[in-house]
């Protein structure tokens, strides 16, 4: 098998390899499903119990009829009748405004109508990339940690948290009180409940569709950390569910997530709950003191907030995880003073091949060398034509002669592999690439990239990227550099085609990528091959 035999072999691996990649495990656009918002859970009664060791420290054991019926009727009631309803003062509604650097990040509303989260708005996040709504992401579906009671408090009506934690204090005639702790730059909050029931909950239908183009049945999921990460789809939760001791438990859609974390001890029992197909799931935790994260996964924040939270953004398995965590680091501090993520990703390109110069210089090398001594390998295969042991030792003796290694094509892509595999799944899971523009007509980086969009989709795309087609064109040039066997001149047409194709339905940072990096191996191939031009004359 010739070296270009064996280069265009890889290039069909990776190929199919992320074909596999796009239908499992990428974020492949689907058309539009109608949403809906209003939850449809039915109430349950479950009459055993859950039986919580005693060893584990201050949980006890609750009874899962009272877990069900507190959860359906507290969190997911649409029309609550108040404890005290006959002496009930009147509803205040507390604004909190939480800030970061220089900017808001959180904007918020408190009821007092029991103790819930009435709104919850994200500025710095469009609802909707690319509709043109302009309005911000608002987790506002149904009241959050409703305790079906009336508070009062001594809270100012508006509280802005720029410099220090503040708490917001409501309290009951019995005694009862629900403490809500605001930190300055921090999506979220913590909770504390006394005399109320070991469990805070978040009810179904929160978390809004943020993304065109999804499908909604499997946009939402819960997922926790109970000794590894698991998660469980929406429309795959049929009933009450305890998940384990987890560390964690989140409900999430694509890029946002509700993350609750006990802070009464190291662990805590999980569950999950019946929710409807097409909205976030509900979900619940066995503590009175929880620490509530309530906005976008932000890898860099996650990783702050610790118990492996950061594993909620997904940047593939172990290998392709670690070398993703690298190429997010360089974009995101490495190069922070850049603010686009296209040019972010075009240094990135320009990076990386310097990096692995060396290894690619000596392959190109070899690669034009190996065009070079055609003529000599054409003479042996037509005078060992009938003896195939003799061929072979007489091209290896060749090979020896002119330096040539008939491998050294494959490695350029080999060694490129991981590291696209890896920018894929950063380019598609990293909330900072979602909406983020680079120029142009290419408004966001995490889609693929259209100019031309179809009424109706074919095979899969709706639309003509000409990023793509770019990309093509250059990988089309590079292999007509490197091609040393006439035959395989079929394969040089087909193989860009069928990139093509393939990238036009990845993210436009990815076809960026690729095409910069075909872009620079022709320019290190055409310097190579002057520089080998040079040497013989």
């Amino acid at each position: 098998m010739s070296d270009q035999k064996r280069l265009l072999t890889a290039a069909v691996l990776m190929a199919a390899v992320l074909f596999i990649s796009w239908q499992f495990m990428g974020k492949i656009s689907q058309e539009s499903e109608s949403i809906s918002t209003q939850s449809t859970v039915e109430d349950q009664i479950i009459h055993e119990q859950t039986v919580i060791p005693e060893d584990s420290g201050a949980i006890k054991t609750v009874p899962l009829n009272t877990l069900s019926a507190k959860v359906y009727d507290d969190t997911l009631a649409t029309d609550v009748i108040k404890e005290n309803a006959p002496d009930e003062p009147d509803e205040r509604i507390i604004t909190v405004i939480i800030r970061g650097t220089g900017e808001d990040i959180v904007h918020a509303e408190l009821t007092t109508y029991g103790g819930a989260i009435i709104n919850w708005e994200l500025p710095q996040y469009e609802d909707m990339p690319g509709a043109g709504e302009g309005r911000c992401i608002n987790f506002n579906g149904n009241k959050w940690l409703d305790r079906n009671v009336v508070f009062e408090t001594d809270s100012p009506d508006t509280m802005i948290i720029d410099e220090q934690p503040q708490t917001i204090v409501l309290f009951t005639d019995d005694e009862r009180e629900i403490r809500y702790t605001f930190t300055p730059d921090h999506y979220g909050f913590s909770i504390e409940s006394v005399g109320f029931d070991e469990m805070i909950s978040i009810p179904a239908g929160i978390l809004p569709v943020s993304e065109l183009n999804v499908n909604a049945s499997k946009y939402f999921k819960a997922q926790w950390n109970s000794e590894k990460v698991k998660d469980r789809k929406s429309n795959d939760i049929n009933e009450v569910e305890q998940v384990g001791n987890v560390r964690w438990i989140a409900a999430r859609s694509h890029y946002f997530a509700i993350i609750l974390i006990p802070e009464s001890f190291e662990r805590a029992y999980g569950y999950i709950f019946p929710s409807g197909s097409e909205e976030s799931p509900s979900i619940g935790i066995q503590d009175t003191r929880v620490n509530v994260f309530a906005g976008p996964l932000d890898y860099g924040r996650l990783r702050k907030l610790g118990g492996d939270t950061s594993r909620l953004v997904d940047f593939g398995w172990p290998f392709i995880r670690e070398i993703g965590r690298l190429l997010f680091w360089f974009c995101t501090d490495a190069i922070s003073s850049i603010s686009n993520w296209g040019i972010k990703i075009i240094v990135l390109s320009l990076a990386l091949k310097l990096i692995l110069l060396p290894l690619t210089g000596k392959s190109f090398k070899s690669m034009a060398k190996l065009k070079q001594v055609q003529p000599k390998m054409k003479v042996l295969q037509e005078k060992f034509k009938n003896d195939p042991k003799a061929l072979q030792k007489a091209m290896q003796k060749l090979y020896r002669e002119e330096g040539v290694n008939p491998l050294g094509g494959c490695l350029p892509m080999l060694m490129q592999m991981p590291v696209f595999f890896a920018l894929y799944r950063v380019l598609a899971n990293s909330v900072q690439l979602r909406g983020a523009p680079f120029m142009l007509w290419i408004q966001d980086l995490s889609h693929p990239e259209i100019l031309i969009r179809l009424q109706t989709p074919i095979l899969g795309l709706h639309g003509i990227g000409l990023l793509a087609v770019l990309m093509g064109a250059a990988m089309f040039f590079q292999q007509k550099m490197t091609m040393t066997d006439e035959k395989q001149k079929g394969m040089m047409y087909m193989m860009p085609i069928f990139m093509t194709f393939l990238f036009m339905r990845f993210p436009a940072g990815l076809t960026l990528y690729w095409f910069t990096n075909n872009l620079l191996t022709i320019a290190q191939q055409e310097m190579i091959k002057r520089k080998l031009e040079k040497e013989q004359t």
